[in-house]
């Protein structure tokens, strides 16, 4: 249908907003065909321009299908991996924390380790000090002890030369007496207690005197401190009048005495010993003795309460 059909004075007719020559027999058929031809070309033109964009909308909805399918697989396998990933890393964040926590679980023990040991080091030399300050404490009354001992001592000695004296003078009376045999009978008739005592007493001094100088001493016994000399004569009196004791030597070692004691015949001391009131408590040495001839060896820890007060 035509938009336009104006006709002017020049003989041209406008069809479809087109000019077309007017011939004698109608219009101009040479430009009615192209004209026409054109439009269908242009129509044609348009017809697969809109195939084309149907195609591309088509190819267009497809591809964001697929793209929303392969978005969707992405984020899956994205989120599966992170899923991976995350446990992995948090298995080997586990790994890496125990591993640490064991790291400093072992300084922290050894740290304690160096610190009991610096304590015990410490303690020791506390202990080791006080130790030599109370033995430079106690020497002044050691000495003073030891000497007051050897004092005793060498009065228990006079004593013992006057006793010896005086049963030889009687002997050598005795013996300026005649006759003799009938002396003596009426002499052992009329005896007194106490002449005899001092005759038993005079022949023991006659017996034969044991060579000490090559003999080992049966037993050892090492008086620990706190010092009481009192308790240690009772300690010597008693052992030197047991009849399987031959003689008691005190060596005087400022910090520990020591009892040498000698025996005719085997004894346990150590029962006796623990019988004994001036006896604490006594510990015999297990390495000591065994072999025959080995001297045997003992601590003796004396009463406590029995330990004089040093004056201040």
């Amino acid at each position: 249908m035509a938009k336009n059909n104006k006709k002017n004075g020049n003989g041209v007719v406008e069809l479809w907003g087109h000019e077309f020559q007017k011939a004698a027999e109608g219009l101009d058929k040479s430009e009615v065909v192209s004209f026409v031809t054109e439009l269908m070309k242009k129509n044609e033109s348009l017809l697969k321009r809109a195939e084309h964009l149907e195609s591309l909308t088509k190819l267009a909805e497809k591809t964001i299908v697929e793209a929303d399918d392969v978005a969707k697989q992405v984020h899956d396998e994205a989120e599966e991996k992170a899923k991976v990933e995350a446990k992995a890393i948090l298995s080997e964040a586990e790994e890496q924390g125990q591993k640490i926590i064991e790291e400093k679980k072992a300084e922290a023990q050894a740290r304690a380790n160096r610190e009991a040991e610096d304590i015990k080091a410490k303690a020791q030399q506390q202990a080791e000090k006080l130790l030599e300050e109370k033995i430079k404490e106690i020497q002044p009354e050691l000495k003073n002890n030891a000497k007051t001992l050897y004092e005793e001592l060498l009065t228990q000695l006079e004593s013992l030369k006057k006793q010896v004296v005086t049963l030889e003078e009687e002997l050598d009376h005795k013996l300026s007496e005649p006759p003799a045999k009938t002396l003596k009978a009426t002499l052992e008739a009329n005896k007194t207690d106490e002449v005899k005592k001092a005759d038993n007493e005079f022949l023991e001094l006659l017996q034969p005197v044991e060579e000490h100088s090559e003999a080992e001493p049966e037993w050892e016994l090492e008086i620990l401190p706190p010092i009481d000399l009192t308790q240690i004569l009772d300690i010597i009196n008693h052992l030197d009048d047991l009849p399987q004791v031959v003689r008691t030597e005190l060596i005087p070692h400022m910090d520990k005495p020591t009892i040498m004691v000698f025996l005719r015949q085997p004894l346990e001391l150590i029962e006796i010993l623990e019988t004994l009131p001036q006896v604490a408590s006594v510990t015999e040495d297990k390495n000591s003795g065994g072999a025959e001839g080995k001297t045997r060896r003992a601590q003796i820890e004396l009463p406590r309460q029995t330990v004089p007060q040093q004056s201040s």
